[in-house]
């Protein structure tokens, strides 16, 4: 009896340990960011205190389009479902604001790595959102749909295939 109790107990454990692994797997990936702000982002790191390899520098939204970004990649970057990361960025200064010693405008918020859309998932993209919200979305291909800018995402029924990170402050 004293047997088959220790063995429950060892099976449970490595059902635990094995359902842990399973869900922190880490993923290598290519990471891209959209910015809904004018402003340029100078940089952003996710999970830089890891040196997870995730960061870019995605361009200020101009006239007529929803982002700014999205056009370059920083691939070989380590990321693992359901971590809580932190996400850090940097806007672009000003040349009066650089030329008077202003500090740079950077926020740090935390954020949790979605589930990928697929096995196949080897994209996640950062959205800088006007509001301050940082939401992550995995795709398979870059052709897939943006996320849905704020004004229509209130009036619409929402996307099956948008997938949020958590941002607090």
């Amino acid at each position: 009896m004293h047997r088959l109790l220790r063995l429950t107990g060892l099976t449970a454990f490595l059902w635990l340990v094995g359902c842990d692994a399973v869900l922190s797997q880490s993923r290598t990936v290519c990471v891209t960011g959209y910015n809904q702000n004018e402003r340029g982002i100078h940089e952003f790191w996710l999970d830089d205190e890891n040196k997870s390899g995730c960061w870019g520098n995605p361009s200020g939204r101009t006239r007529g389009y929803p982002w700014g970004g999205g056009g370059k990649f920083s691939c070989g970057c380590n990321v693992a479902p359901g971590k809580q990361v932190s996400l850090f960025w940097e806007f672009v200064q000003t040349p009066e604001d650089f030329d008077a010693k202003v500090p740079p405008e950077q926020r740090t918020v935390q954020v949790t790595i979605p589930q990928p859309e697929s096995p196949s998932s080897r994209y996640l993209r950062v959205y800088f959102m006007e509001d301050g919200s940082t939401p992550l979305q995995w795709v398979d291909d870059m052709g897939a749909p943006e996320l849905i800018p704020r004004q229509v995402r209130e009036t619409s029924k929402g996307d099956a295939h948008e997938q949020h990170g958590t941002a607090t402050r």
